[in-house]
């Protein structure tokens, strides 16, 4: 019962009974649902398109692995989503293709939970709501200076800062196989910045999603508003692999500022450390990698 009782919390639905909650959530699910796994020598692409607010509202279509999966089926990041240890094996994790079809006029929280049953159905998902702390910062403009970000205009990108030239929101990385890290942000708002902040804080603070834990809670106190372009270079010892790690080491740590002070330097931005934030997380009891057949 305690499986109901959380489904029903994710869409704020209240229901008299622990009978009539679970009724009601068996029967959010989608018309039809082709469930299969990916060939594991076929490209592992991401891919989630239509459904609710798409323009293809009747239709869902994904290619994702288990924890993308249930971090969909639930609406929290990957980082929020705890359980046996193959769910953090993104590489060696298996990829499911996905069809499925709904109503048009399904709701967002609707297809949540249609999905969430989809995967109590065909992978025999347990699973339980717990509570954990998330280190907290605020990302704010430095003291000194202000931001150095200058707003997107309409002028395309020369190509001279050596990444590609393609159009759109984009964050494109680059990596020399040692510890120093190169990115580029490409037409993003703060909003989006601070969302991946965390994962880059959790790694460079050796903590991170790959391991278990909880990525940093940043929120936006810079006041930008705007879209901007920006490149952010910085070193991270643990963010190269441990063969190039040892090898290079000696030679190229401490080379590039470290990502707190990077940020003050090239951005004209500083993170101010706060509480501890408390994050609602699903922990996985138990979750089938093969699917029950079609």
């Amino acid at each position: 019962m305690r499986l109901s009782v959380a489904l029903f919390t994710v869409i704020g639905i209240a229901v008299t009974g622990i009978a009539g909650q679970a009724l009601r959530a068996q029967s959010l699910t989608y018309d039809a649902a082709s469930v299969k796994v990916q060939d594991p020598d076929a490209p592992k692409i991401f891919q989630m398109s239509g459904g609710p607010g798409s323009n293809d509202p009747g239709r869902l279509r994904a290619n994702l692995n288990m924890s993308s999966l249930l971090s969909a089926a639930f609406g929290l990041g990957v980082d929020q989503i705890k359980g046996p240890a193959w769910l953090r094996d993104f590489a060696a994790m298996p990829y499911y293709e996905i069809v499925a079809t709904m109503p048009t006029d399904t709701t967002k929280a609707q297809s949540e939970l249609m999905l969430q049953n989809l995967l109590i159905e065909r992978f025999h998902l347990v699973f339980h709501y717990d509570t954990m702390n998330a280190p907290g910062y605020d990302l704010v403009v430095a003291d000194r200076g202000g931001p150095k970000l200058k707003e997107v205009t309409a002028d395309p990108a020369t190509g001279s800062d050596g990444f590609p030239v393609l159009p759109g929101t984009r964050m494109l990385g680059w990596r020399s196989g040692t510890t120093h890290q190169r990115v580029k942000y490409q037409e993003w708002p703060m909003s989006t910045f601070v969302a991946n902040l965390g994962f880059l804080i959790g790694k460079a603070l050796g903590k991170s999603l790959d391991d278990g834990f909880l990525q940093a809670h940043v929120v936006n106190k810079t006041g930008l508003t705007g879209k901007y372009t920006f490149i952010l270079e910085y070193d991270c010892a643990v963010c190269a692999p441990l063969t190039a790690r040892t090898a290079n080491a000696a030679n190229d740590t401490g080379a590039y500022p470290e990502l707190f002070a990077a940020l003050q330097k090239q951005l004209g931005l500083r993170l101010e450390k706060t509480a501890d934030v408390p994050v609602r997380v699903v922990v996985v009891d138990s979750v089938d990698k093969i699917p029950a057949a079609n």
